[in-house]
C-alpha cells in the first residue's frame, strides 16, 4: 500500500545569500528531519542579493515584491500551506508582507504569516510607529488563517491590528547540544559582539561604554563581528569613528559566519547586543547556547529571554551609564560570568532548543490543514526535485 503523501508546507523567506535572522530560521526549519518526518517543507527563496535597500520605495524594491508575489502565488497552488516570513516594519515592508499574504491566500487557503519584524515585535510605541495607513495595509495580513510572532510584546501588537485572527508568539530556536561550551575561564574576558556594525544595534554606546571601563580599569578585550551591511556610508562612517575614538578601532574584524562565529563564542567570556530594536535576536540565542553570560537590552523578546541578574544583564537602550555598569558587574567576577552562562545554557535548553520548536510548528501546521481540510489545493511539485524556481 502506498503511504499517504506528507502535507506540502513551502516556506516563503529571503534565505541565503540573504544572511541574518529570518533566513538562519527559515534555513533552519526547512533542513529539519523532524518536520520532515510529517511535512514536506520545501523553501521558496525570494533573495537576490546578500543585501538590499529594504524598506525603500525604490524600483528595484517595488518590481521585486509584485515578481515575489507572482512566485508565492505559483507554489500556493500546490501546496497545502504556505508558511510566509516577513519584515511588517511601515511603509514599503508592509505592503509587501500583504502582498505575499494575499498572493497565498489566493493559492491555497493554509496560510501563515510569521511576523519576524524588529519594529513590530520591539514592544515599544516609540518605535512601533505604524500609521494609520499601515495598519490599514497590515490587515490584510489577516486573510491568514494563523499569525505568528517572535515575542509576547509582537503578538500584542499585532492582536490590536488583526483582531479578527489567530495571533501566537512561536520562540525561535538553535540546536542547542551543537553548541560547545565557553570555557569562562580567561585572566583578561573577552565581550563579543555580533551584527551589523551600525547605530540601531547600539554600537556608539557599546564603544562608550568599553572607553569608560578603560577609565574604570576593567580589563577586557572587545571583538566586534559584523559588517557594514545595508547601513547608509555616512551612518557607518560615525560608527566606527565612534569605535575608533574609544581606542577599540582594533576590535573590529569584519563580518564572520558559521563555524567563525562559533568559534568565536567558544573563545568569549561575556556575549553583549546592546540594540535599539530587536524581535527575538538569533544572535542571544547561540550565545546563551554557548554558555555564554548575555548583556543586552529590554527590547522585544530580549527581557523574557535573558532576566536581569539571572542569564545576564538587561539594560534601557542608549543608557550608556547602565550598560557601563552591567558590563562591569560581569567583567570583574568571574563567578557570576560562570554562574550566569550555566543559567543561560539551560534556559536555551528549556525554551529555545530546535525540538521545542519544531514540536510547536508542527501543532500549528496540523491546527490550520484541520481548519482548512478539504478546502485546500493540492497538485504535485513544480520541479523533478521538489524545490520551487
Amino acid at each position: 500500500m502506498t503511504a499517504p503523501a506528507r502535507p506540502r508546507v513551502v516556506v516563503v523567506a529571503e534565505a541565503a545569500p540573504m544572511r541574518g535572522g529570518i533566513a538562519t530560521f527559515a534555513e533552519t526549519i526547512t533542513a529539519d528531519p523532524r518536520l520532515a518526518a510529517d511535512f514536506d517543507v520545501q523553501l521558496l527563496n525570494t533573495a537576490r542579493t546578500a543585501t538590499r535597500q529594504g524598506g525603500k520605495l525604490v524600483f528595484s524594491n517595488v518590481t521585486h515584491a509584485l515578481s515575489d508575489a507572482w512566485k508565492t502565488y505559483k507554489a500556493a497552488r500546490k501546496a497545502d500551506i504556505m508558511h510566509v516570513q516577513l519584515v511588517a516594519d511601515p511603509g514599503l515592508p508592509t505592503i509587501r508582507a500583504a502582498a505575499l499574504c494575499l498572493a497565498a491566500r489566493a493559492g491555497t487557503r493554509g496560510v501563515i504569516a510569521h511576523c519576524h519584524s524588529a519594529v513590530g515585535n520591539a514592544g515599544r510605541p516609540e518605535v512601533a510607529d505604524y500609521s494609520a495607513r499601515d495598519r490599514r495595509i497590515l490587515r490584510l495580513v489577516g486573510v491568514s488563517s494563523l499569525v505568528l510572532t517572535v515575542s509576547d510584546a509582537g503578538t500584542r501588537t499585532l492582536q490590536q491590528i488583526l483582531p479578527k485572527t489567530r495571533v501566537e508568539t512561536v520562540d525561535n530556536a538553535v540546536e542547542v547540544s551543537s553548541f560547545e561550551l565557553a570555557r569562562l575561564d580567561a585572566d583578561v574576558p573577552t565581550v563579543l559582539f555580533v551584527g551589523v556594525v551600525c547605530a540601531r544595534k547600539g554600537v556608539p554606546e557599546l564603544a562608550a561604554a568599553g572607553a569608560a571601563l578603560r577609565e574604570r580599569g576593567v580589563p577586557f578585550n572587545l571583538v566586534v563581528i559584523g559588517g557594514q551591511g545595508p547601513t547608509p556610508d555616512d551612518e557607518y562612517a560615525r560608527v566606527t569613528a565612534a569605535l575608533d575614538e574609544a581606542g577599540l578601532a582594533d576590535s573590529a574584524v569584519g563580518p564572520e559566519y558559521g563555524e567563525q562565529v562559533r568559534a568565536r563564542l567558544r573563545q568569549s567570556d561575556v556575549f553583549v547586543l546592546p540594540s535599539y530594536l530587536e524581535g527575538q535576536p538569533m544572535a542571544i540565542l547561540e550565545a546563551m547556547s554557548s554558555g555564554l553570560p548575555v548583556v543586552a537590552t529590554a527590547i522585544g523578546a530580549v527581557p523574557t529571554m535573558i532576566r536581569d541578574g539571572v542569564e545576564g544583564r538587561v539594560v534601557e537602550p542608549g543608557d550608556v551609564p547602565a550598560l557601563t555598569a552591567a558590563l562591569e558587574d560581569v567583567l570583574t567576577s568571574s563567578k557570576r560570568r560562570q554562574a550566569m552562562g550555566a543559567a543561560a545554557r539551560k534556559r536555551a535548553e528549556e525554551r529555545h532548543d530546535l525540538p521545542i520548536l519544531s514540536a510547536r510548528l508542527a501543532a500549528a501546521y496540523r491546527s490550520v490543514l484541520t481548519r482548512t481540510r478539504g478546502r485546500g489545493r493540492r497538485s504535485q511539485p513544480s520541479t523533478e526535485d521538489g524545490t520551487f524556481k
